[in-house]
């Protein structure tokens, strides 16, 4: 990973896989040297952004980690879009449309990743449900600027593993798809210093539907065999 700086904003980052992407975002700014990201948590409501970045600093001193050379700052999720050049989607898949009509503007020339997985539950178990375009991806891409570099990744890791800083040894692949080259060269290189995640290219946007559909299978087959936080591993 270059030294070159970025500001990543998390779109939604308030929630589970939110908190989580933030932390593992920080942990990489740890791990790796020369690479000093400015993350900025989106929310709809800045308070509850600003809380968010606390509760993250907070975590991450509580773990014994020096955070002094971190930024994490909370904003609304239109501010953070506009001041980013890196976006992350960890927002429902019925909230995102709204949203994106919402910061459109702010989307031009900017690297979007999204881990949106369309899905209901039916009785105890969740169904994939992609829309009429086939997956959530190909649906974001229809609905941003042309210019807009769609990265689909980071579907299959359980927020669990992603908050869990510490402990959490075992490698997850996480599964990279994208028309644009660079920007998937781009979102590979900042998983691979990400800690417990091992980036894997998985082919153009149109691959995205396979990616998604596997989070309910995760989610079912552990609540089917009493395990929990499930990811996925090649060998």
């Amino acid at each position: 990973m270059n030294s070159e700086k970025l500001k990543i904003a998390v779109l939604g980052g308030t929630g589970n896989i939110g908190e989580g992407m933030v932390l593992r975002l920080a942990l990489q700014n740890l791990m790796t040297e020369g690479v000093k990201n400015e993350i900025i948590i989106g929310s709809r409501s800045r308070e509850t952004a600003d809380e968010a970045a606390k509760k993250a600093l907070s975590e991450l001193e509580n773990c014994g980690f020096n955070t002094s050379g971190i930024t994490i700052t909370g904003s609304t999720n239109l501010e953070a879009a506009q001041a980013a050049e890196m976006i992350i989607l960890t927002i429902r898949f019925d909230n995102v449309l709204p949203l994106l009509d919402e910061i459109r503007e702010a989307l031009e020339n900017k690297i979007l990743i999204t881990p949106v997985v369309p899905m209901v539950k039916e009785g105890n178990l969740f169904i994939y449900k992609p829309p009429e375009e086939g997956s959530a991806a190909l649906a974001i891409q229809k609905r941003t600027p042309a210019s807009t570099k769609i990265v689909a990744a980071f579907h299959n890791i359980p927020a669990g593993k992603l908050k869990d800083v510490v402990k959490c040894k075992a490698v997850h692949h996480a599964l990279v798809c994208s028309d644009d080259v660079e920007a998937k060269k781009k979102v590979m290189e900042l998983t691979q210093h990400m800690g417990c995640l091992k980036p894997l290219d998985g082919g153009p946007l149109q691959q995205a539907n396979t990616m998604e559909s596997l989070t309910p299978l995760l989610i079912n087959l552990a609540k089917l065999n009493g395990l929990k936080d499930l990811g996925i591993n090649f060998s």
